[in-house]
C-alpha cells in the first residue's frame, strides 16, 4: 500500500504474547506493506518485519521509546497495532477501503475499534456500507491506541511527552482539543481480541 507502514508496538515483558500475535496475523493478514517490530532489546522472531530495537523502558517513559522508533520509520502514514491484540478475522477490503479515504480527506488518525468506545462521534461517511465516524472536538479519547492508521507527523506530536500509552490517551486527548484535527473511527466487531490489560493476561 502507497506510503503506509505497520508497526507492532511492543516491550520485552510481552513476548509471550508474540506468538499468538504472530500466527493470527499470518492466518488473517494479507495486505502487502513495510513492515516493521518497535520493541525493546529482545530479538522479535518475525522474519517478514525489520525489528527496530530500544533499550527496554517503565510505562511512564513509553511514548518517548516509541517517538524514538517512529522517527525511524520512512512512509508518511504509519498503522499502529499494539502486542496484545491478535487478529480474529480478514479485514483486507474494509482496510484497503479505509486507507483510500484516509489520504482523500486528509485524515490525522483513524482508529479501527474491535469493540465499543467511550468517545463521542458524529457521522462522516458510509465505507462498505458500514459508517464512519469523526470525533467530536470535546469527547475523551481523541488519542487511542487501539489498532490505528497515524499520519505520521500528528503521531509525533502526540508522543512528545514522558508517559505510558493509558496516561497519553487521557492526558493527551485533553493537550489536543485546540488543535483541532481530523480524527476517525469505524468499527469492524471482533476483529482482534485485547488480551491483556495493563499488563494482566486474559
Amino acid at each position: 500500500m502507497n506510503n503506509l507502514a505497520l508497526a507492532y508496538v511492543t516491550c520485552d515483558k510481552y513476548s509471550h504474547i508474540w506468538n499468538e500475535w504472530y500466527d493470527a496475523f499470518l492466518e488473517h493478514w494479507d495486505i502487502e506493506l513495510p513492515k516493521y517490530v518497535c520493541g525493546e532489546e529482545l530479538e522479535c522472531p518475525f522474519e517478514d518485519f525489520k525489528h527496530i530495537p530500544h533499550l527496554s523502558v517503565d510505562a511512564e517513559h513509553w511514548t518517548t521509546k516509541l517517538r524514538a522508533q517512529i522517527e525511524q520509520i520512512p512512509e508518511d502514514n504509519i498503522f499502529v497495532w499494539l502486542d496484545d491484540m491478535p487478529m480474529q478475522c480478514n479485514i483486507t477490503l474494509r482496510f484497503k477501503a479505509l486507507y483510500d479515504w484516509f489520504v482523500k480527506n486528509d485524515a490525522d488518525s483513524l482508529r479501527i475499534m474491535g469493540r465499543g468506545s467511550n468517545a463521542r462521534y458524529s457521522f462522516e461517511a458510509n465505507i462498505l456500507s458500514n459508517p464512519l465516524f469523526r470525533l467530536n472536538l470535546n469527547s475523551p479519547y481523541l488519542i487511542s491506541y487501539s489498532p490505528n492508521i497515524y499520519r505520521k507527523e500528528f503521531l509525533l506530536r502526540i508522543l512528545q511527552w514522558d508517559e505510558s500509552p493509558w496516561q497519553n490517551e487521557i492526558h493527551g486527548s485533553k493537550r489536543i482539543r485546540p488543535w483541532k484535527r481530523n480524527i476517525f473511527a469505524y468499527h469492524i466487531d471482533g476483529w482482534y481480541t485485547n488480551r491483556i490489560v495493563k499488563g494482566i493476561s486474559q
